[in-house]
């Protein structure tokens, strides 16, 4: 179990996007409510905090989103909004509009770094034509994985009734979607300038505050709703050796995952030290 001084904090502010909120009454001044530390490279689970709970996984549902929009578009695509995509607009948001024809590789980079909940239902759409469809290839997908204790409803992780996944089952899907070279380097971006015609150019700066922070980090989303609170998938690489952290709900949840890293690093080495 992680020790309480190691996960104390509070969080001061909100992800650039998405919306400040006070985090909820369930979590506590201990510490996150699950949290996991993974070798990415082994899969061996360093150190754990209620690893199996179901809990909202909120925008780091996104992780999943992506590989397989990934996996199944060609990188030069264009996908043409429909009103469903542009209707979305509760949370975070770009501001599709109807019509409006975006290349696939924008959409993920507003889906990940500014966490835009209409960009992942216009790449679902775009995978499997309708995002209950994409949801089923979620669910099928994430099993392949060996995330079996999770269902996702949605491709954006908005708060939807049925809609869990688990501190383990996100190390997993982080595990495998940083093993693609163009998701890794999808999420270890920091900033983008977003280009739209007959709009200024628009800055975009990643919600993940340990990019350009924390030595070695590469990754890879946040998550952040009410039901959900302050939540983290968190990656950094070393000397050749990556690091997953996921933290769910969390007061301090930038801090407890650059000492979870922290942790991580250590145990690998000290494991590598002594032959395991």
């Amino acid at each position: 179990m992680f020790r309480h001084a190691l996960l104390a904090g509070v969080l001061l502010a909100a992800c650039a996007v998405e919306p400040a909120i006070t985090p909820p009454a369930h979590a506590g001044p201990t510490g996150p409510t699950a949290a996991v530390v993974m070798d990415a490279r082994t899969g061996r689970v360093l150190n754990e905090r209620e690893a199996h709970r179901r809990w909202p996984p909120a925008s780091t549902t996104k992780i999943l989103t992506a590989i397989i929009a990934i996996e199944r578009l060609p990188a030069g695509a264009i996908v043409t909004v429909s009103t469903r995509a542009a209707s979305q607009r509760q949370g975070a948001a770009v501001g599709l509009t109807v019509g409006e024809k975006w290349p696939v590789k924008d959409l993920l980079l507003a889906m990940m770094l500014s966490s835009a909940n209409d960009a992942a239902v216009a790449v679902a759409e775009a995978a499997s034509g309708s995002a209950e469809r994409f949801a089923e290839e979620m669910n099928a997908r994430a099993r392949q994985m060996g995330a079996r204790e999770s269902r996702f409803v949605t491709p954006h992780g908005f708060e939807a009734s049925g809609h869990y996944s688990t501190a383990l089952d996100l190390a997993l899907i982080a595990r495998h979607a940083l093993r693609n070279p163009d998701f890794a380097t999808l999420v270890r971006t920091a900033t983008w300038e977003l280009t739209r015609p007959g709009r200024p150019p628009q800055q975009i700066v990643n919600t993940n505050r340990l990019l350009g922070r924390y030595p070695g980090a590469d990754g890879v989303k946040t998550g952040w709703t009410a039901a959900s609170g302050p939540s983290l998938v968190a990656s950094a690489t070393r000397d050749g050796r990556q690091i997953i952290a996921v933290v769910l709900n969390s007061h301090n949840v930038f801090g407890d995952a650059e000492q979870l890293l922290d942790l991580g690093f250590r145990s690998a080495r000290a494991g590598a030290l002594s032959g395991r």
